[in-house]
């Protein structure tokens, strides 16, 4: 698989597919994932996608829900600080079972939890898939750095050369696009 060859990638066993270049790498092949998450990453560039399997929250209204986990993401990563720069709905289209909301902005945290005189910018993209028949949020986050602090943890993996060809907005944009247009459920009976 070249690096900007698109695949289809199983997630979940196949009960949902997905399609991203082959220079992401399946991370639990490397580490322990939680088994409501599928983790992908390319050090070279320290881009990743995340997708998991929520509850939907109480306080979460449909029209906001890539929103509300643009902020639960910022939260519970530590940004320092976290900007939303868009934010539309639309709806997916899988026989009317999913609304999808889709946001991005920018945020600055820290790699590994590096402290925050060590933060990189990063600009992350996030779709949430909600199902109230399944009563799931399935969020799709793809993380892609504007700049690394030398600093970082993720300094000594990055290759600046495929950042200025990777990372920009436009092919970050192109990458996280292709991906959520692709997003299927195959099964549902991954939902109980």
């Amino acid at each position: 698989m070249g690096d900007d060859d698109v695949n289809v990638r199983p997630l979940f066993g196949g009960a949902i597919t997905m399609a991203m270049p082959g220079r992401f790498t399946d991370i639990s092949q490397v580490r322990q994932v939680p088994d409501n998450q599928e983790v992908f990453a390319d050090p070279s560039t320290d881009q990743s996608f995340i997708v998991e399997i929520l509850e939907i929250p109480p306080d979460a209204p449909d029209a906001d829900a890539a929103s509300f986990h643009f902020g639960v993401i910022a939260s519970e990563g530590g940004a320092v600080e976290a900007q939303l720069e868009t934010q539309t709905q639309q709806q997916a289209a899988m026989d009317g079972a999913l609304q999808r909301t889709v946001t991005w902005g920018v945020q600055t945290v820290g790699k590994h939890r590096d402290r925050a005189d060590k933060a990189n910018q990063v600009r992350v993209y996030v779709a949430c898939f909600r199902s109230h028949e399944a009563g799931a949020d399935i969020v799709v986050s793809f993380n892609s750095p504007t700049s690394i602090n030398q600093a970082s943890a993720a300094a000594r993996n990055v290759d600046q050369v495929r950042m200025n060809v990777y990372n920009t907005p436009e092919a970050a944009q192109q990458v996280f696009a292709g991906a959520i247009d692709t997003f299927h459920i195959a099964n549902w009976g991954l939902f109980g």
